[in-house]
């Protein structure tokens, strides 16, 4: 095969032709075992999700790494008020008052 690039319909009937055509029961396993063990899938034994798949496009592209740094400080200076410290210290001291409430009303709570 070489270093030739070929078209994703161009591989799909690769596959095919290797695998015994498209009705073949085995299809799920060989596409599962591909997916896990294939060299262009990622880590060997771990399969790749579209997630990982675009991380690692914005990753290898500097300038959409630094579109994509971009935007995470732009949320994060977006949603600043209601994600600092001061707002986790609140909702700690919400949940503990909760948790005592409820203590209190399974105490008094007849068996």
């Amino acid at each position: 095969m070489g270093t030739e690039k070929r078209t994703m319909e161009e591989r799909i009937q690769a596959f095919y032709q290797q695998s015994g055509g498209p009705n073949n029961r085995e299809i799920a396993r060989l596409l599962e075992e591909h997916l896990l063990n294939g060299r262009d899938h990622g880590m060997t034994g771990y399969k790749e999700t579209f997630e990982d798949a675009v991380m690692d496009t914005i990753i290898q592209d500097p300038s959409l790494l630094l579109l994509f740094e971009r935007i995470q400080r732009w949320r994060l200076n977006r949603n600043g008020s209601s994600s600092g410290p001061a707002h986790l210290e609140e909702s700690v001291q919400r949940l503990e008052k909760e948790i005592h409430e409820l203590k209190q009303y399974l105490s008094n709570k007849p068996l």
